[in-house]
């Protein structure tokens, strides 16, 4: 299994004063040298005051220690059975396709263990990294998600072979939405974001319940089709509880 850990750029870089001490702990987390740091475009590491090879330099302070691969190689790990035995640092994902591609390579345990440099805490790789039990490195704290919200995500999550924007997609993400809400659960994408992530699903399909609760937030009504029953937040209540009772004490 994958170990995880980020920092948000903005709690490492908050003033230049904590940028060495942040760095330190980065640092520690990710072992030994050399470090292998994975970027969208390479060629935004040449351009003046590149903050990504900012971050590279504080990092990798020692002659020779770094090494930067483009996120596009890392495919390799994804189609073949090769697996990267060591400690891989992220910068800046841009796009689904990136993102996507490290959801992949995590999921299938392709990489020991994985850095991500979060540009801002409202990002979806953020959302992503706690749901599936990353170690945020300023705070030391791991994401929860709430096993009820959970249960309800996978349910989702069974449905997003259809795409979650329409139909009967749809129907579920609005139905399970409401009923949590209807129970006193806020009305934010952020915690159905995490417990999405950790029921397995995709960035594509967690945009749309983005877009979804945005939406209802709003004032918007979805006409849908009931897809559970009525009482579908006591059946996922009660699955969450037969779950925490098989955990091991």
């Amino acid at each position: 299994m994958t170990q995880l850990a980020y920092m948000i750029r903005e709690d490492w870089a908050q003033e230049a004063t904590s940028m060495v001490p942040q760095s330190a702990v980065i640092r520690e987390w990710l072992g030994e040298p050399p470090y292998v740091f994975a970027v969208s475009n390479l060629k935004r590491l040449r351009e003046p005051n590149s903050a990504d090879m900012e971050f590279i330099n504080y990092v990798a302070v020692e002659k020779g220690s770094q090494r930067i691969v483009g996120i596009s190689e890392l495919r390799n790990f994804a189609h073949d059975n090769n697996r990267f035995g060591g400690t891989l640092t992220v910068l800046h994902l841009h796009g689904q396709d990136d993102l996507e591609l490290l959801r992949e390579l995590v999921t299938t345990n392709r990489i020991e263990r994985l850095f991500v440099i979060v540009w801002s805490p409202s990002e979806m790789v953020r959302m992503w990294l706690d749901g599936v039990g990353a170690r945020n490195l300023h705070t030391g704290a791991v994401g929860a998600v709430d096993a009820v919200q959970l249960e309800a995500a996978k349910c989702m999550v069974n449905e997003q072979y259809n795409g979650l924007s329409t139909g009967t997609g749809k129907a579920a993400v609005v139905q399970l939405i409401r009923a949590f809400t209807d129970r006193g659960y806020a009305l934010q994408q952020e915690p159905w974001s995490r417990a999405f992530f950790a029921a397995g699903g995709k960035f594509q399909h967690a945009e749309s319940v983005g877009k979804l609760i945005a939406e209802m937030k709003k004032g918007t009504n979805h006409r849908v089709q009931p897809r559970y029953r009525p009482e579908i937040f006591s059946i996922l209540q009660e699955r969450a509880s037969a779950g925490a009772a098989d955990l091991p004490s």
